[in-house]
C-alpha cells in the first residue's frame, strides 16, 4: 500500500507544568480498547513474526544522556476469519516516550518543548516510508503529543501485500489515541 498524502493537524500539547519524575512504561500507555480503534479487523500476533521496517516515531530514538526513552511495538495482521491471522499483510503500531530527565523541572520542559517544535515540526499526520524488503513503501501513520518534560509519539504502519484490506485506522483515531495515553501519563507517572 503506497500513500503519500501529507497532512497536518493542530498541535497537541499538554500543560509544561506537569512533571514526571520516574521510567515510564510505553506498553502500559495505550488503553485495552486501542486495537479495536486502531487495527480492526485483525489478530494480534509476535511482534517478530513479520520483518517489518522500524518506524521512527519521534527523531530521537536513543537515549542522550539527558533523556530516557522507552517504546512499545504490536503487531496485527489480517484476520482471516475465526483469529487466523495473515501474515502478508500486517499494521505496526509503535508508541515512543521520551522522557527528560534533567531535575529541573523547567529545563527539562523546555527540551521536551524544543523537541516537538524543532524536530518534529508537525504533530500528526500521513508519511511513506520505504525499503521494506520486496515491498518498496508503506503508509504510515502518526501522532505526537507533550506534556511537561515528555514528548509521546505513535506510528501506525501498515504493510504486505493487501495491506489495505485492513480496515483502516484514520488521522483521527491516532489522535484520540494519543489523546487517551496522556491522559493516563498523567493520572498514572505524574510527580
Amino acid at each position: 500500500m503506497l500513500a503519500s498524502a501529507v497532512l497536518c493537524a493542530a498541535c497537541q500539547s499538554a500543560s509544561a507544568s506537569a512533571h514526571y519524575p520516574d521510567k515510564i512504561d510505553a506498553c502500559k500507555l495505550p488503553a485495552a480498547s486501542a486495537r479495536d480503534r486502531l487495527a480492526p479487523g485483525t489478530v494480534e500476533i509476535p511482534a517478530d513474526s513479520v520483518k517489518t521496517a522500524d518506524a521512527k516515531v519521534v527523531p530521537q530514538d536513543r537515549s542522550s544522556g539527558d533523556d530516557e526513552v522507552t517504546t512499545c511495538k504490536r503487531l496485527f495482521a489480517r484476520d482471516l476469519g475465526g483469529g487466523k491471522p495473515n501474515l502478508q499483510d500486517y499494521r505496526l503500531v509503535t508508541v515512543a516516550v521520551v522522557r527528560f530527565t534533567d531535575s529541573d523541572a523547567d529545563d527539562a520542559a523546555a527540551k521536551a518543548t524544543q523537541l516537538m517544535t524543532d524536530a518534529l515540526s508537525d504533530h500528526s499526520g500521513v508519511r511513506l516510508a520505504t525499503g521494506v524488503g520486496d515491498e518498496s513503501g508503506f503508509s504510515e501513520q502518526w501522532a505526537a503529543v507533550r506534556s511537561g518534560n515528555v514528548v509521546m509519539g505513535m506510528a501506525i504502519a501498515d504493510g504486505g501485500t493487501e495491506a489495505a484490506l485492513i480496515p483502516p485506522a484514520t488521522l483521527d483515531n491516532v489522535q484520540a489515541e494519543v489523546t487517551d495515553m496522556t491522559k493516563t501519563l498523567q493520572r498514572d507517572y505524574q510527580g
